[in-house]
């Protein structure tokens, strides 16, 4: 089968290509593992646009009150929210506001999210952390951050209890992280920049609402985290649970939180995310056979001999 597509006509588009010579069991299990890889390549890529791209694919704060619609379900399967202050945003020198999302600090947020995870679920949108971008007219202090964070769960409960496959995480309403400025160092004179310094250098506040007994026995708590704390330098932190740590601590803070909720969770069946299976199919083939890599890998074979 040939395309007008280069890359479709690639060894990569179908690994079988190049093995022939191989074992069959080796062939197939090298196709099973293309299958996981280009699910996760498409989830990376959807948080990225998330991320770091339009307003209309994520939150956004416009007010204080932080009435959102049916975009609230963006907070669904995410263990926490991360809000952008306008002072760690970028933007034109000319732009009546900044609203670019630095993707330097997304791109360490993903790599030290997957490093943390043992076997990270990508299924329906989970993640890390949901972005909140807040705009000039958007809440600008702690507390205003809080109650629209309030406001935001509440949506996301109303939208999630109507919604298949998607549900507000226990820790949601417990703990948040803000980003209020860029304090990254990547400078180098090769121009090349590593994550893991991003992810060292930056710094986020992780904040405790007024909900940190969450519906679990976990008790949630900034204990471990003084030895990693940073001076806080905002006068609007007074009377608040909050630490400024570097953003791979928070990270690390927030998995480790999830994954000893999500053990006293009664495990439910996990559906398959079909939105993330863009597989190649064989001309003649149904979509549906993308939804199984062994059913995908066999097809795949099958149409290299």
């Amino acid at each position: 089968m040939s395309t007008s597509i280069p890359w479709m006509d690639s060894p990569w588009r179908n690994p079988a290509i190049v093995f022939e010579d191989l074992p069959e069991s080796l062939i197939l299990e090298d196709l099973k593992r293309s299958w996981h890889f280009q699910r996760e390549a498409h989830f990376r890529w959807m948080q990225k646009v998330i991320w770091t791209t339009n307003d209309c694919y994520r939150v956004v704060l416009r007010d204080v009150e932080g009435m959102v619609g049916d975009i609230a379900k963006e907070m669904c399967n995410k263990p926490t929210a991360f809000y952008w202050l306008q002072s760690a945003q970028t933007g034109a020198p000319d732009a009546a506001e900044k609203s670019n999302i630095a993707g330097k600090v997304f791109a360490a947020i993903y790599e030290e999210w997957h490093r943390s995870s043992i076997g990270p679920n990508i299924e329906f949108g989970h993640f890390f952390a949901a972005p909140v971008r807040i705009t000039a007219t958007g809440p600008s202090s702690l507390p205003q951050i809080l109650r629209a964070h309030s406001s935001l769960f509440a949506q996301a409960q109303h939208i999630s209890s109507n919604t298949d496959n998607y549900s507000v995480h226990p820790l949601l309403p417990a703990v948040i992280l803000v980003c209020d400025r860029r304090d990254y160092r990547v400078g180098r004179r090769d121009g090349c920049f590593s994550l893991r310094e991003v992810a060292s250098t930056q710094t986020v506040l992780v904040v405790l609402t007024e909900t940190s007994q969450i519906s679990t026995d976990v008790h949630v708590t900034l204990d471990h985290l003084e030895r990693f704390a940073l001076p806080i330098e905002r006068a609007d932190s007074t009377g608040l649970n909050v630490l400024r740590v570097p953003l791979d601590i928070a990270v690390n803070f927030v998995v480790e939180l999830e994954g000893r909720i999500d053990e006293q969770r009664k495990p439910g069946i996990q559906n398959l995310d079909t939105r993330l299976c863009c597989h190649a199919t064989p001309v003649g083939c149904k979509r549906e056979i993308t939804n199984d890599p062994d059913t995908w890998a066999g097809t795949m074979r099958a149409e290299a001999m």
